[in-house]
């Protein structure tokens, strides 16, 4: 889990220097979907104070100190890391699209009357995210899932965080891997 400032110069803020590692999910595999929210649960809470704001007593450029304030502004990941950490279902589960509410069922894979597509709003996403979390046992958080395509994510602790807007699969994946080309020719068609 890294983490670049957006404060700095674009051609700055991605050099190794002026990256922040925030943590190691440690593999040989991929952690199960209910391990992810422990690891991001720790990140959450210290984006949680700084947007409150932390008073640093002093630094380099104010000796008097300064109120510091940060927001985590984007999830970039590959699309299986974005959907766990987001909470939303996997491109092949029912409810396959974390943007809209398309299904396998009624709109397929190959639907392109995109002005049908209802899209996914922040506050329902939240309510099913809370809802699931809220769930009295496993069955019913399976219902939950299965009826929305959305589980907890510790995102959703976040007050300004859009679980919708904010969640962007990374351009490594979209572009040099051909996410993108495989998208349009056989999802859209």
């Amino acid at each position: 889990i890294s983490l670049a400032c957006l404060n700095l110069p674009p051609d700055e803020r991605y050099k190794p220097e002026n990256m922040f590692l925030a943590g190691i999910i440690p593999g040989p595999k991929e952690p199960p979907l209910n391990a992810l929210n422990h690891y991001l649960m720790l990140l959450i809470n210290d984006f949680l104070d700084f947007w409150a704001g932390v008073w640093f007593s002093c630094t380099h450029l104010y000796p008097s100190g300064c109120l510091i304030r940060c927001a985590l502004i984007a999830l970039i990941c590959d699309l299986p890391g974005a959907r766990k950490a987001a909470g939303f279902a996997s491109f092949k589960h029912q409810h396959f699209c974390s943007a809209c509410h398309c299904t396998k069922e009624k709109e397929g894979y190959g639907s392109t009357d995109y002005d049908s597509w209802r899209k996914r709003s922040n506050l329902e996403c939240r309510k099913s995210s809370q809802a699931f979390l809220e769930a009295p046992d496993e069955k019913t958080q399976q219902e939950i899932f299965d009826s929305t395509g959305v589980r907890y994510s510790e995102l959703s602790r976040l007050p300004y965080f859009d679980l919708v807007k904010c969640v962007v699969v990374d351009a490594m994946h979209n572009l040099f891997l051909g996410l993108i080309k495989e998208h349009f020719r056989n999802i859209i068609g």
